[in-house]
């Protein structure tokens, strides 16, 4: 999965949650319209699970912004159950982007007199983008195994056959 197919099904969940408002990925234009949504990329990470996979790490963050009164002033309430809707959005555990279900974990985040933030940490393990073999996944199979120096099948061993 690519970070571009992450990013399209966060703000796809957002509109979804809110339709008919703006969600502005990695740039807010200065006359932006309220209420929005901000949606940013903070940090990607890469690490080895094994030689075979690798496991992906993004956090983003979802700023929030209410209607603001005639003296530019944003309701803290407004703000505060805003970012306590998304946080329940993605508070599941998972995220479905196509076929995928990733791990993600919700941080409410703060809230200020004209916006809120949100983090959101997202998790997952891919084959290595090296890997050749479309099968590899360095785990054994569970057909056959070996288990102090017996070789097993995977089947229970029969009663009445001395094991």
């Amino acid at each position: 999965m690519k970070l571009e197919t992450l990013m399209a099904g966060i703000e796809a969940a957002i509109k979804s949650q809110h339709p008919g408002e703006p969600v502005y990925v990695d740039y807010l234009p200065k006359d932006f319209k309220q209420p929005s949504f901000a949606l940013e990329c903070q940090k990607t990470e890469t690490t080895d699970v094994n030689p075979f996979l690798v496991q992906h790490t993004v956090i983003v963050l979802l700023t929030c912004f209410v209607p603001v009164n005639a003296y530019g002033d944003s309701s803290r309430k407004a703000l505060d159950q805003r970012m306590d809707a998304l946080c329940a959005r993605f508070a599941q555990g998972c995220f479905q982007v196509d076929d995928r279900a990733v791990r993600v974990q919700t941080d409410r985040g703060t809230s200020a007199p004209d916006f809120a933030e949100v983090t959101l940490s997202f998790v997952w393990i891919d084959k290595r983008p090296a890997c050749k073999d479309p099968g590899a996944s360095g785990m054994p199979e569970m057909g056959t195994f070996e288990i102090n120096g017996a070789v097993m099948t995977g089947k229970a061993p029969e009663k009445g056959n001395g094991e």
